[in-house]
């Protein structure tokens, strides 16, 4: 200004010159301050805030780092979600770049859609790491200069807040992008593994927003859940199918289990094992001290340095990998290994199962002794009649326990959805408990002379059961009750009017048997699923245990004494 109003002497004229041309540096220094939005370098920002400091132009300076922030977000989303639809489409054709960014995620194909969505929140991440980095550097600086003087009060009262605010505003921007990329593409038809790792990497993401603003991402959660719910029950009814499947083909035969069996053995309920905030990822599941002692860091503590929170998504997506009939059944004893192996030679064969078969209730002589041929034939199901202390249960009663880990890891990750999935898990059992009773309980010679076996109660909850679960009407065309499943069919390999077989006893036991141990470990799960459900939902949760303790028990009873 003061050049300007002296600009008619010449020595003036010369300065202003040289000044106008030092002040167009300035889209320099602009471009110098966009740079950090991405990789924050305490030097470069140092000299980048002294020279703005200089110009006297300090809150500009932070203006313009909150326009390139709000740009920096839109640019890497864009590019990183058009990189990978270019990729998969093949070709050179640039109508892609011309398209809004909510369109362009709606391109990206299925096998692409967790890499994708991973680098997404990687790239979002160093963003966000960088603007964290930038509120560290100004908190350092404003202490060093108040310590010194109380000059540029302004300007650092005004620095302060428009950091503060900005923390809202970029997160928004974050869970805005990442919603327009989870609603873009239909994930009902993903694979249940698949799903898992989604819904991992955004609960991680969410943990970010948590720990960068105090915010509970309630957009990220909205539309996470709107994914969950639809993918959810396509997946449930799906699941309900396979189980009519099991139980149709189902022989009611032992599965060989060995004796100290428990759930918490089968991978699916790994998740259970490990102490972690409801918030903190699946994956992030540590057990060693060193790990342990990282989760007490913040994630911007942790990666401050190098590392990504979102690296290890993939890392160990497959890691679990466990085949319960090895490592659950036989495996680790050797004695029992043993009996399913070579049945050929003597030597390889159990003592106690070259021994005379002996009555372990009466005592009595052998009816015959096992030989050479007859091992041969022998089946595994046969071995583990003899291990008295083994639970009983079927092949089914494992699918549905398996089943059931899987609903609980999903619940555990993503709450909001907490009830529809317990509700559907009462499913998977009111289903078993109906197949049983309809296969092995029934009895229609007394039921239709009134004189029914099973108490009222019982009669009550097989009642609602069909009601609520079973399609009496739909044959073989489908969508007329989709959320009912036919009545399931007793296989024809299992025959229960051969008096030989004592009319199926041993099939009826190994069934009523299974159901009982299947009961029982809900009945384990029980705090587990409490802690889960909405406090609004528990009297569901309650009134579905009452009745799978009642059913558990009444049905054991019915199945002994009547047949």
């Amino acid at each position: 200004k003061a050049a300007s109003t002296f600009k008619h002497y010449s020595c003036i004229r010369y300065r202003r010159r040289r000044l106008m041309s030092s002040l167009l540096s300035c889209e320099q220094l602009d471009v110098a301050l966009s740079k950090t939005c991405k990789h924050f370098d305490v030097s470069h920002y140092t000299k980048v805030q002294l020279a703005y400091s200089l110009l006297g132009k300090t809150q500009t300076a932070m203006d313009q780092l909150h326009m390139h922030f709000t740009q920096a977000i839109h640019n890497t989303v864009f590019q990183v979600v058009l990189g990978y639809v270019e990729l998969c489409a093949g070709n050179a054709d640039t109508k892609f770049q011309k398209m809004q960014y909510k369109d362009l995620c709606t391109h990206i194909t299925l096998d692409s859609y967790i890499p994708c969505l991973t680098d997404l929140c990687k790239a979002l991440w160093e963003v966000m790491l960088s603007y964290h980095s930038t509120m560290q550097w100004h908190e350092k600086h404003d202490n060093v200069v108040a310590a010194v003087s109380d000059e540029s009060m302004v300007d650092r009262s005004y620095v302060k807040k428009k950091l503060e605010h900005g923390l809202t505003r970029i997160w928004q921007d974050v869970q805005l992008k990442v919603k327009a990329y989870i609603l873009g593409t239909d994930m009902s038809n993903f694979k249940y593994d698949d799903f898992i790792v989604v819904l991992d990497v955004i609960s991680r993401l969410m943990q970010v927003g948590e720990e960068f603003c105090s915010s509970k991402s309630e957009v990220l959660q909205e539309s996470i859940k709107r994914q969950s719910v639809n993918y959810f029950r396509n997946y449930h009814r799906a699941r309900l199918e396979e189980l009519r499947m099991f139980l149709e083909n189902e022989t009611w035969e032992l599965c060989p289990v060995k004796s100290n069996f428990n759930i918490s053995q089968l991978h699916e309920f790994k998740f259970m094992g490990q102490c972690r905030s409801p918030s903190i990822s699946p994956s992030r599941q540590a057990v060693s001290s060193n790990s342990l002692a990282r989760e007490e860091l913040s994630l911007f503590e942790q990666y401050v340095q190098e590392g990504n929170p979102f690296e290890m998504h993939i890392e160990n997506k497959d890691e679990e990998t466990e085949d319960v009939l090895a490592s659950n059944g036989y495996e680790s004893d050797e004695l029992e290994k043993s009996a399913y192996q070579d049945y050929d030679s003597d030597s390889d064969v159990p003592d106690e199962l070259k021994q005379d078969y002996v009555d372990e209730q009466t005592g009595d002589a052998p009816v015959k002794s096992l030989s050479r041929d007859t091992m041969k034939g022998k089946r595994k199901s046969d071995y583990n009649l003899n291990k008295i202390n083994a639970p009983i249960l079927t092949n089914t009663t494992l699918n549905v326990i398996r089943l059931v880990g899987k609903y609980m890891q999903m619940m555990s990750i993503l709450k909001p959805i907490a009830f529809d999935v317990i509700h559907c898990v009462s499913q998977l059992f009111d289903y078993y408990l109906y197949a049983v009773y309809t296969f092995f309980g029934r009895n229609d010679m007394y039921e239709s002379s009134g004189l029914g076996l099973i108490s009222s109660r019982l009669r009550t909850t097989l009642n609602r059961i069909q009601e609520n679960l079973i399609d009496l009407v739909r044959a073989d065309h489908t969508g007329t009750t989709k959320e009912k499943v036919p009545s399931p069919h007793l296989s024809q390999l299992v025959v229960l009017s051969n008096t030989d077989t004592l009319y199926g006893l041993a099939q009826r036991v190994v069934a009523t048997e299974s159901l009982v141990f299947l009961a029982e470990q809900f009945e384990s799960l029980q705090s587990q699923l409490d802690t889960m459900m909405p406090a609004a939902k528990k009297p569901f949760l309650q009134q579905f245990y009452s009745q799978v303790f009642y059913a558990s028990c009444t049905t054991k009873s019915l199945n002994i004494s009547s047949h």
